[in-house]
């Protein structure tokens, strides 16, 4: 499954980007690495598209306490959606 989470942030994008960036070899645990975008939407607000999630292990490691510890201070918010490909029109 493919996924984009709205990152709402505390702190400056760049601070978040950091950590996130710093974060790849988790990720690596959840998704096709590889293939991850991520950008700066506005001021408070970033975007990772994640492919070929594995649900249960995004769900256990976004309820981690760890996890928590580690992007409190950098985000408000994670609001993930699933995307589904569309296909051309004809």
């Amino acid at each position: 499954m493919d996924v984009l989470v709205i990152v709402k942030l505390k702190s400056s994008y760049e601070a978040w980007y950091e950590l996130f960036a710093d974060d790849g070899e988790n990720r690596t645990k959840i998704c096709n690495e590889n293939r991850t975008l991520v950008g700066k939407a506005d001021n408070s607000t970033a975007l990772v598209t994640l492919f070929d999630v594995d649900m249960a292990a995004m769900g256990a490691m976004m309820s981690d306490p760890e996890f928590h510890k580690m992007t409190e201070n950098y985000v408000e918010e994670h609001i993930p959606y699933t995307l589904t490909p569309i296909k051309p029109p004809a």
